[in-house]
């Protein structure tokens, strides 16, 4: 694929495809360390190049902005599998255990929660996440996990306290 400002065609990909992209593969698996996560954030970023060029896009470098897109993707990927996986596994003695009925409600209360303030609630107090690395995963500023924070304790404060007054 040439590097000097393109417009992804069909015929472009397919010069991508049978040049550069065994070794954008090849560079993505070093840096993300699984070659089936690569391949497919290789894929990914191809289709987005894809919709670009539909869009009438030109790209300066098709090569470079598919493989810097495809190990963003491979290190969202890692990231979000991480923490799966350390949520697992603290909830792992959960999954055995009878819960009570206390935890039962405040899991309830989690849940009822718009989308953002769960997530920096289940983030914070479940996984012992630092404030700035809430953000630095959610993509947004620190200042904004904190607003989430207070607003989801002010919201499962409420919810609670109303149902223990019920």
């Amino acid at each position: 694929m040439q590097d000097e400002g393109e417009f992804l065609d069909e015929a472009s990909i397919q010069r991508f495809l049978k040049g550069d992209y065994a070794r954008v593969v090849a560079a993505v698996t070093l840096a993300c360390g699984s070659r089936l996560n690569a391949e497919d954030a290789v894929q990914e970023a191809l289709r987005r190049a894809w919709e670009r060029g539909q869009a009438g896009d030109v790209l300066d470098s098709p090569t470079a902005w598919i493989a810097v897109v495809a190990m963003n993707l491979a290190r969202s990927g890692l990231r979000r599998k991480l923490a799966e996986r350390r949520a697992l596994d603290r909830l792992a003695p959960l999954a055995g255990a009878d819960l009570s009925e206390d935890t039962m409600e405040v899991m309830a209360a989690v849940r009822k929660l718009p989308r953002r303030e769960r997530e920096a609630i289940v983030l914070h107090y479940w996984l012992d996440m630092p404030v700035e690395e809430i953000g630095k995963q959610l993509g947004v500023s620190s200042g904004a996990v904190k607003n989430s924070l207070f607003r989801a304790r002010r919201s499962l404060s409420r919810s609670l306290t109303a149902e223990v007054e019920a």
